[in-house]
């Protein structure tokens, strides 16, 4: 039932009962057993024209979210200080399930409008390095499960058509505690990524986002040491 609001995207904001039987492969009684329950908690709503979309639950489930949710509390004054800091956007990404998505932004520049995998929006597989410092710290066993699943985008991302050379890749990156990505998610921003731990675990990344073109009038090193000084700062408090 629940499966249904994966349906849902920016090019397709309705969905028909017809849509939803198709995708699911379920019965017409099944879908609007389900589209009654999901109506019913807010979930969904239902248009004059039979159409449905997303309820005005998600907006509370949201504000719960950004006030209640640990990492959240604990990362935005630490997140808040760094951008005043720098003047550059940062950005706070979980993970959930193999996706990567930013929960958290804090950005008082232009660099934010630039930005494509704003808050709410997935991050490609295995591109940029917010996603990059999670998966480097990600057990052997899950590895080699996405290696066999996502072998192509793997490949496309030149992190290695073996398994052996994927996880060498990453793990140079767990090794230096922290990626630099230059370009990989949007033209002309690059971004240092620390990663976030949840009793020892790997729950996210702490993100500085800047335009390329400044990197020269930058000291990186000292960029670099400010992100995971943050990164570590969030996940030491958040336990």
């Amino acid at each position: 039932m629940l499966s249904i609001l994966d349906l849902f995207t920016l090019d397709r904001p309705t969905l028909k009962v017809d849509d939803i039987v198709n995708e699911l492969e379920i019965t017409v009684p099944t879908c609007y057993r389900y589209l009654k329950q999901l109506s019913d908690v807010g979930l969904l709503a239902k248009l004059d024209s039979g159409e449905y979309i997303v309820g005005p639950k998600i907006i509370k489930l949201d504000r719960f979210i950004r006030l209640t949710t640990p990492t959240i509390v604990t990362a935005t004054p630490i997140m808040k200080e760094l951008n005043e800091f720098t003047g550059c956007a940062v950005l706070l990404s979980n993970i959930y399930n193999d996706e990567v998505i930013n929960i958290h932004v804090e950005s008082n520049s232009e660099t934010s409008q630039h930005i494509t995998y704003s808050r709410g929006v997935p991050h490609p597989l295995f591109v940029g390095s917010t996603s990059k410092i999670i998966y480097a710290y990600l057990p052997n066993s899950r590895l080699k499960r996405m290696f066999n699943e996502y072998r192509a985008e793997i490949k496309a991302a030149n992190l290695g058509d073996t398994f052996q050379i994927f996880y060498h890749n990453l793990n140079k990156i767990r090794k230096a505690g922290y990626c630099i990505s230059r370009g990989e998610l949007d033209d002309n921003l690059s971004g240092i990524a620390a990663p976030i731990f949840y009793k020892e675990q790997i729950i996210g990344s702490l993100t500085l986002v800047y335009p390329s073109a400044r990197e020269m009038v930058f000291n990186i090193d000292r960029l670099i040491e400010l992100v995971c000084t943050a990164a570590e700062n969030i996940s030491l408090q958040s336990n």
